[in-house]
């Protein structure tokens, strides 16, 4: 199997990119794939590195920096495409439609689902309607309204502090604070409003429980739920980006030490978020618990892949090694040329 990873893009994350796809590409090579390291750089431009057949061999060659074209003729060598470019770009659709236009087959959801789910607010909306999830009250403050403390305000009045404060279309916790009263409002609205220039920053009530996180994988055999894992900061409440990617900062328990009916519903709830927003391949749920109810929080089409990440954890507890979920992903990414090699066999 040959597999390009793509990496890299002009988000906030780009450093979390990088080291999933690090982590990743050193899975699929001990599992037997061929890979081709790729990275998206900040301002369009791409590098296409040299084809690595072996684990543990010495760093290829990265390349210089080219255009889509030519990283398009080098993409089409593969078998199969897994993009780990996180937030926007990568996670966003616009790499997925790309991928799709240039008849590129891929890892994960694709376009309609990706940009749905990273925009926070509308993927909300979306689930209210088509699902029986349990979510809080939530709004999207503009710039224009966030230049203004008493319009900003205005607009929050009807939900009840503390609230959540957080970019609508961000990822790894970027630009996420907790406004405890209205007077802080504010200063968590520029702090959001800093990351990526984001157009919009989601203002939700906050809910007192227990932060789970649950990933679905859909491989060969179809979509199914990986055991939940209970996430507790160590320093603080919030989980961001310090408490994910530093070692030791979280306590992240998995199987999350919850009642088996708790972890059932969590697992119900990842699958009908995962199934109404049309995703593909792989996602991560969050929740709050609380009262022995999991309340929907967002969902992630393209989580990290790095050795402190979530995804690869609970896959672990599954009995699944990093391997065998990469190496599941592609296989199933590449089930259309198969059926249609076998249709033109026909």
């Amino acid at each position: 199997m040959r597999v390009a990873v793509i990496c890299g893009g002009p988000s906030s994350e780009r450093a979390v990119s990088l080291k999933s796809a690090s982590n990743l590409a050193a899975a699929l090579l001990r599992a037997g794939a061929q890979v081709l390291p790729v990275e998206l750089g900040r301002t369009g431009l791409w590098r296409v590195g040299r084809w690595r057949r072996a684990p543990g061999a010495t760093r290829d060659a990265r390349g210089r920096w080219t255009t889509v074209e030519r990283a398009l003729r080098a993409l089409r060598a593969a078998d199969v495409v897994f993009p780990v470019v996180h937030g926007a770009v990568g996670e966003d659709g616009r790499l997925q439609g790309l991928l799709d236009v240039a008849g590129i087959l891929y890892v994960g959801s694709g376009v309609c689902a990706s940009a749905l789910a990273l925009d926070k607010a509308r993927a909300k909306q979306l689930l209210h309607s088509a699902t029986d999830l349990r979510m809080k009250p939530s709004i999207c403050v503009g710039r224009d309204a966030a230049r203004t403390t008493a319009r900003a305000l205005a607009a929050a009045a009807r939900l009840r502090f503390p609230c959540v404060v957080k970019p609508v279309d961000g990822g790894s916790s970027l630009g996420v604070s907790i406004a405890a009263s209205a007077s802080e409002l504010r200063r968590c609205l520029r702090k959001a409003f800093a990351v990526d220039a984001t157009r919009e920053v989601m203002v939700e009530e906050r809910i007192d429980g227990d932060e789970v996180t649950c990933a679905v994988l859909e491989n060969r055999a179809g979509a199914a739920a990986l055991p939940p894992i209970l996430i507790r900061p160590r320093h603080g409440t919030l989980f961001d980006y310090h408490a994910k990617y530093t070692p030791g900062a979280s306590d992240e328990i998995c199987p999350a030490p919850l009642p088996d009916v708790v972890c059932a519903r969590v697992r119900r709830d990842a699958l009908k978020a995962f199934s109404a927003l049309g995703c593909r391949g792989l996602a991560r749920v969050d929740f709050i618990v609380a009262g022995g109810e999991p309340w929907f929080l967002e969902l992630n089409t393209m989580p990290g892949l790095t050795e402190q990440s979530l995804v690869p954890k609970a896959a672990a507890a599954a009995g699944l090694s990093l391997e065998e979920l990469a190496l599941g992903l592609v296989e199933a990414a590449a089930r259309p040329a198969a059926r249609a090699a076998a249709a033109a066999r026909r």
